[in-house]
């Protein structure tokens, strides 16, 4: 969930202009290798719900869903994913944007967007803040996995609420003399 999930739930925060946010509660549930030869589940399913009251199905791939991104609204549906835009309808894509339209920042290649960061010195596409909170909303779908509980989310605070046992997941203790300053 943390490689492909990164790359997708990445996309989904940035569409849904969560960059800066995240889930409030997440759900899954998962098939593992019944012989116990490693720890990524085989098959799984995630439900992660926002504030607002959007839910982010997010899927092994194995089944009813692609891999990529599905974005469903009132007019049909866009897929994406690495080097894909689909519609459908397809005169979804061939519609123009409105000067009201949100316009994501656009980035043909990650290697040469980070070299061209490099020498410019602006943000690349997903800075360090943004992939923080992508790998946050991967590991919140993996604790949910692990423990089959329902997580409860503070996206401000960072912090699981009301849960002692599934708050242990989100850090490990430091070794003496290291420590993090207080939020």
């Amino acid at each position: 969930m943390t490689n492909w999930g990164a790359h997708h739930l990445d996309i989904t925060q940035w569409a849904l202009g969560m960059d800066a946010s995240g889930p409030v509660e997440v759900q899954g549930s998962a098939v593992y290798n019944s012989e116990k030869l490693y720890e990524t589940p085989q098959q799984f399913d995630v439900t992660f719900r926002y504030a607002d009251g959007t839910i982010v199905q997010c899927s092994s791939g194995i089944g009813k869903y692609r891999n990529g991104v599905t974005f469903e609204g009132e007019k049909g549906s866009i897929f994406v994913t690495r080097g894909t835009l689909e519609s459908s309808p397809a005169e979804i894509l061939a519609e123009p944007l409105d000067g009201k339209s949100t316009r994501l920042y656009v980035s043909e290649n990650h290697h040469q967007n980070w070299l061209d960061c490099i020498k410019s010195r602006k943000d690349p596409i997903c800075n360090v803040e943004i992939g923080h909170r992508s790998a946050t909303v991967c590991h919140l779908g993996n604790i949910a996995l692990r423990t089959s509980k329902k997580v409860v989310w503070d996206p401000h605070r960072q912090a699981i609420v009301g849960a002692t046992e599934l708050a242990k997941w989100v850090g490990r203790p430091y070794r003496a003399p290291w420590a993090l300053p207080p939020a």
